[in-house]
């Protein structure tokens, strides 16, 4: 067998076609020098195919000394440096109403009868919103003014129990005794003058027996009248003092009859008027509590009442939104609550792919943290949506907010030259040489195209904004403007 090898154009070790030619006459096998000829002329080979590699390697090097290489890209640069920022804080919340009202029925054990409105309706204060069956509560209502009418009248009678025309006659026995005790004082006169006279005369008659004018006969008679007279005189004192007595009991009478009827009698009677007054007040609070009324202006949030459920204890109604006032309530970080304070702007955004904004205020920040979770709440008044308004923000929708806390000047770089990659972010610094090297880094917020660096990079250091995305580690680069 014939080998026949070839060192090729690159220096390497070509092997060619091994031609076979049999010996006709051959039955045995190669004598021992023809494969040796063989190994002497394929190390030959070997060596020469090192020799042009060698060769090739060192002329290459030598070639990549001399020339220089090229960038990659061509990018844009920009030094870290101060730049002033709008403090902000990103939140995340949920909007609900501003002050929720739960409205349920202050009556138990009457069934819903009508209903008037339902969710999304907006209402007025005062507005019915339902109406519960009161038939029982009026018919006892009407029981307790009847029994009120009546009560009302026993006070009077209690007050009064005299008819006018009891007491004409007792006026008319007043003026009766009146003109009784003046008659018997009248008698009482002149029974005294009779006395005075008849004891004048019974004197002077005594007087006259002496000189003998007159018989003893005639004195002892004048004496005789003189006694009679201070009896009449005495007898009439007697009439007048019971005159008196019966004008005094007629005119007491009088009295007791204007005035009606004893002051114990009276506060009973109207201690029972006034229980029976509280009475119908309270029933009649039940009756108007029956009607379900909107306590404010608002908005229907959620109808849980249906015809024909019976009220209980606890039992909700409606949900409503009072005024139509949303908030969004978030829940802030503990490093981020010291900065947010009471009328700070914020905007707020709607989660959905359409999104829209809205301007706020910050209106309360929570005075306690969740020693769990270290949150606070912050909440957000949002303004009230008119008419007009074709996006509005509803009741549970998912939100994020950004409230401005004050200017700050902390080191920056435009957001472009940041990227993400494994949830690590990372810049490209352009080195002295115009060669690029990865930095890790930690961003802040973002304002107005510009990112905070809170750490990772110094100041006056230069990192690739345009072309960033195309760049690998140690890659040359040309800074341009």
């Amino acid at each position: 067998m014939e080998v026949k090898s070839t060192i090729n154009e690159t220096g390497s070790l070509s092997q060619g076609q091994a031609k076979v030619t049999p010996d006709a006459g051959a039955k045995s096998p190669q004598p021992f020098y023809k494969n040796k000829k063989v190994i002497v002329l394929s190390t030959v080979a070997i060596v020469a195919c090192l020799a042009v590699v060698f060769f090739n390697h060192g002329k290459g090097s030598h070639e990549a000394q001399i020339t220089a290489p090229e960038p990659v890209i061509t990018v844009t640069a920009e030094k870290v440096a101060p730049h002033v920022m709008a403090g902000v804080v990103q939140v995340n919340g949920t909007i609900w109403a501003w002050d929720p009202l739960t409205i349920g029925s202050e009556v138990n054990g009457l069934r819903v009868e009508s209903i008037y409105v339902d969710d999304g309706d907006k209402v007025k204060r005062g507005q019915v919103l339902a109406r519960l069956n009161s038939s029982v509560l009026n018919a006892q209502l009407a029981e307790e003014k009847a029994k009120l009418a009546a009560q009302v009248a026993t006070l009077k009678r209690t007050i009064q129990p005299n008819r006018p025309e009891d007491l004409l006659s007792l006026q008319a026995a007043h003026m009766q005794g009146e003109s009784a005790v003046g008659e018997a004082e009248t008698m009482l006169t002149r029974a005294k003058a009779n006395l005075v006279n008849a004891q004048s005369i019974a004197k002077r008659y005594r007087g006259l027996v002496t000189e003998g004018a007159v018989s003893q006969q005639e004195a002892d008679q004048k004496d005789t009248e003189a006694k009679t007279a201070d009896a009449e005189m005495h007898n009439a004192e007697q009439k007048v003092r019971s005159a008196k007595f019966l004008h005094e009991q007629a005119k007491q009478r009088l009295i007791m009859g204007q005035q009606g009827g004893r002051k114990e009698d009276v506060e009973i009677s109207s201690a029972t008027v006034a229980q029976m007054r509280a009475n119908v007040s309270r029933l009649e609070a039940l009756v108007a509590q029956t009607v379900i009324r909107a306590p404010s202006d608002g908005l229907i949030m959620r109808r849980d009442a249906h015809l024909g459920d019976i009220t209980a204890m606890n039992k909700i109604l409606f949900q409503m939104v009072r005024d139509n006032r949303l908030e969004m309530r978030a829940q802030v970080a503990e490093v981020d609550l010291h900065g947010i304070q009471p009328g700070q702007r914020a905007v707020v955004t709607d989660s959905t792919a359409s999104s829209f904004s809205v301007e706020g205020r910050v209106r309360e920040v929570s005075p306690m943290i969740d020693q769990d979770m270290r949150l606070g709440t912050v909440r957000i008044d949002l303004p009230v949506a008119t008419g007009k308004d074709k996006r509005v923000f509803k009741p549970g929708n998912f939100a994020h907010a950004t409230i401005e806390v004050g200017s700050k000047s902390p080191l920056a770089i435009p957001a472009a030259a940041v990227l993400n990659r494994e949830n690590k972010s990372f810049v490209f610094v352009v080195n002295s040489d115009n060669t690029v090297s990865t930095r890790d880094v930690k961003m802040g917020g973002r304002v107005e195209g510009y990112a905070e660096v809170l750490s990772g990079l110094q100041a006056g250091e230069s990192v690739v904004v345009r072309g960033a995305g195309f760049l690998k580690n140690g890659d040359l680069v040309r800074v341009g403007q």
